[in-house]
């Protein structure tokens, strides 16, 4: 199995504010135009760019009319022929966003059967490692959240961020690569048993203002019930910005 591309957050975020096109974000990271949008996604979702900014690229292509006039056969011979996501961008000047489109179209259509699509194409990366999401701004709680390890409620901290898919916790040791299993209590906020999660260690820092430790977390496992508590839990709780 192609491993998945491993990007740094910081560069390709001055990439894309650099105006970088596309087809030559894909080719200096090695990216299919599936993976590009997966970066675009997890850089949105972590707030590194913004809508508007993806909003002004878009603005720069013309897919829909650019799609309107391709001849469906001229471009899938030039896939039997074997030619990357960035090659068939540049000729037929599509975004990303554009080409995924083009191709899903001509499976949609039967102009070419999704086997043979991706027998003859070259391997996709469907998703991307973002590294260093951490060097971009995260949205603080406003107030104090208890969280603890599950079998030692000694072993306390605070909450000091969440999303669905990663906490940070402030005051509680912890290694890079360790997991834990958390205990999230949810009474003062929402009407829901606490919430259980399995976390893993993704970095530890120090807080330049207080001067504690705090560790983020990558949530591993965590049941379709305790997820649902989980969002209502996100919902009820004031965060800072």
């Amino acid at each position: 199995m192609t491993p998945k591309p491993r990007i740094k957050a910081g560069d390709a975020v001055r990439d894309i504010r650099s105006g970088m096109t596309d087809s030559r974000l894909m080719e200096k990271y090695g990216l299919s135009a599936k993976g590009l949008q997966s970066l675009f996604l997890k850089l949105l979702e972590a707030k590194a760019i913004t809508d508007a900014e993806m909003n002004q690229r878009r603005a720069i292509y013309h897919d829909t009319t650019v799609i309107q006039q391709i001849d469906a056969g001229d471009i899938v011979k030039d896939i039997r022929w074997g030619m990357t996501d960035s090659e068939l961008m540049k000729k037929y000047d599509l975004s990303s966003e554009g080409l995924r489109l083009v191709l899903q179209t001509l499976t949609d259509t039967q102009v070419i059967a999704v086997e043979e699509l991706y027998a003859t194409y070259p391997s996709a990366h469907d998703t991307v490692f973002v590294e260093n999401m951490r060097e971009f701004p995260r949205r603080h709680l406003a107030m104090a959240v208890d969280i603890y390890e599950w079998k030692h409620a000694e072993i306390k901290g605070i909450l000091s961020t969440v999303t669905e898919k990663e906490i940070a916790i402030t005051g509680m040791a912890a290694r890079i690569g360790e997991t834990k299993t958390f205990v999230m209590p949810t009474g003062d906020f929402i009407e829901a048993d606490p919430v259980l999660l399995e976390a893993r260690c993704q970095w530890v820092e120090k807080d330049k203002n207080s001067g504690e430790w705090i560790a983020g977390f990558e949530i591993t496992k965590i049941s379709s019930k305790c997820l649902d508590d989980l969002r209502r839990l996100i919902q009820s709780l004031p965060f800072f910005g």
